[in-house]
């Protein structure tokens, strides 16, 4: 049987990256299905936004995303060095709220390596409040 074009369009998807006002604190907002090749395009966003010195603080949000179904092993190990390569300071703190789990355990690898903090949140309300305590401890 031949495939045909449904004309059905790809599912819809976005990205925030913005700074939370009166802090430090660079905020990832995904929505909608998020592959790891997605990923990887957010991960060059923040190099090319990476402030003096790296990043001190990241909340990554995917309360709104779901992973892509299709599995990706290509993407994913190239996410997670990308990932290794972002520059942050050596008190760096990184909060991810509501991660699936596969990017949670790989995000924990690649950070404590690196000797960073990082802690999963399921509500972003404490994760802010978690970086913004860290930052003034």
């Amino acid at each position: 049987m031949d495939e045909q074009d449904t004309g059905a369009l790809p599912p819809a998807r976005s990205r925030t990256i913005k700074y939370l006002p009166n802090s430090d604190i660079i905020e990832v907002r995904y929505a909608g299905e998020v592959s790891y090749d997605f990923r990887i395009g957010t991960i060059d966003a923040l190099g090319r936004m990476t402030p003096a010195g790296g990043f001190r603080r990241l909340l990554i949000n995917y309360t709104s995303a779901w992973p892509i179904a299709t599995p990706e092993p290509k993407a994913v190990a190239e996410f997670g060095a990308r990932m290794g390569r972002l520059a942050f300071t050596t008190d760096a703190r990184v909060a991810l709220v509501n991660a699936p789990t596969d990017v949670q355990v790989q995000t924990n690898e690649v950070l404590t390596q690196g000797g960073f903090v990082f802690r999963q949140f399921d509500d972003r309300v404490q994760a802010v409040a978690w970086l913004l305590a860290e930052r003034t401890a």
